[in-house]
């Protein structure tokens, strides 16, 4: 997929650099700060979810522009999307690629499977309503994962 920014064109590139970029900058930290690594799976279920802020975060990560404004990234995505009318084709043409990416869908699929291990736990540890909450979310995201890998 290619974008442009400010008469540049780059085509996005879902290689290791873009995956180190997402975990980095997209993770959820422990509670001890420790990066969790999962940066690439919040992006993929934000695509799957129909998070439409998402393209700039995965423009950030795979389009090697370095620092942009967020304006220049604004009317990029306008642009990429004809202003909202093939915004689901943009979000699935994502998908697609993040799948089709052997470094985001090792990762995507090695979080799938800590989710897996990590639920039955979560549940026996369930004894209040924002853990409740949390085992409800993780099982969203495990439902997301695996009707769409």
């Amino acid at each position: 997929m290619e974008v442009t920014i400010k008469n540049t064109t780059k085509t996005l590139k879902f290689n290791f650099k873009a995956l180190f970029n997402a975990n980095e900058k997209y993770s959820t930290h422990d509670a001890d700060g420790n990066n969790l690594g999962d940066g690439a799976t919040n992006l993929f279920t934000r695509i799957l979810s129909g998070d439409t802020a998402v393209i700039v975060d995965i423009i950030k990560v795979a389009g090697g522009f370095g620092k942009v404004s967020d304006d220049d990234l604004f009317t990029s995505v306008d642009e990429l999307t004809q202003d909202g009318e093939k915004i689901d084709e943009v979000l699935d043409g994502l998908k697609d690629e993040l799948k089709n990416s052997g470094f985001f869908a090792k990762s995507i699929k090695t979080q799938k499977e800590a989710l897996e291990k990590a639920l039955p736990i979560l549940e026996k540890k369930a004894d209040t309503d924002e853990k409740k909450q949390q085992v409800e979310s993780v099982k969203r995201i495990q439902k997301l994962l695996n009707d769409n890998l």
